[in-house]
Formats: structure tokens, sequence, C-alpha cells
């Protein structure tokens, strides 16, 4: 058993009990790229645009070293959340290939499977988001647990 506090704020089962940003414990300091702060920078993994949250990950894995698990913990669990969703939709891409062929009903239930998927996706990045900005070490379940054990 390591000597690092438990994630989250410090206080017990009452939670956090004091007032100003940020709070007592948050990680504070700048990343060796950019220079950013640290909630800034676990922001930018999990942000829904385009590539940018995969680009900023990979940098940040690549460059932060394994002390700053803030950062590393959240650019992890975006990259496995966005590898899981990139694995689902080409399962659901190879399903529709083959059920278009059966039923073309099909393929209208895969589309729709498909966009709750996505709808699920973006929740999770948004909330990635705003967890990460707050300095707070949010678990996605599943894979926070795995991007814990890795960061």
């Amino acid at each position: 058993m390591s000597n690092q506090p438990p994630y989250g704020y410090p206080g017990g089962s009452q939670g956090y009990q004091g007032g100003g940003y940020p709070p007592p414990g948050a990680p504070t300091g700048k990343t060796k790229v950019l220079n950013l702060d640290y909630n800034v920078a676990a922001m930018l993994a999990y942000l829904p645009v385009c590539c940018a949250s995969l680009v900023a990950s990979i940098i940040w894995l690549a460059s932060e070293p394994k002390e700053n698990r803030f950062v590393r913990f959240h650019a992890m669990q975006s990259l496995i959340l966005a590898g899981v969703m990139l694995a689902a939709f080409f399962v659901l891409w190879v399903i529709s290939f083959i059920a278009v062929r059966i039923f073309f009903g099909f393929g209208i239930l895969i589309f729709l499977v498909e966009m709750a998927l996505l709808a699920v996706w973006l929740v999770l990045t948004i909330m990635g988001c705003v967890k990460a900005y707050q300095n707070q070490m949010w678990k996605i379940p599943f894979i926070g647990d795995i991007a814990e054990k890795n960061a």
C-alpha cells in the first residue's frame, strides 16, 4: 500500500468542508509541455472536439512524469474511453453490414443504438471535462479502475 492519499477531497465521510478554490489537496503546478495548469491539461484530455482529446492524452502520457498522477490518470481514462467507443462502433458497423442484407429494419435499429452510444460518449466526455477542471479524480465505471492502475 502506498502513502498516497485516496482520490477525492480529504475530510472522511463528510466530504470537503473547507472554503475557497482550489480545495486542499488539489494538484497544483504546470505541465512540462505547453506549461498548462494541471486541471486545464486534464480537461483537454476529454475535450470532445475532433481528435483534440487523443492528441492531448498522448502528449500528457508521453511527457508528464509518473508522479503527476492527476493528469496521467485523466489522460489514460480518456484514451481507454476512446478505444472502447471505437471498438464498439466497429462491432456495430460489422453487425449492421451483415444485418442490412438480411432485413433493412435491422440497419435502422443499429443506427439508433449507435446514436445512443454516441450520446453516452458525449455525456461522459463532458462530465470528464467538468470533473477534471474541478480537480476531481472522477472515475468512469470499469474504465476508471483500469486507468488508475496504468496511469
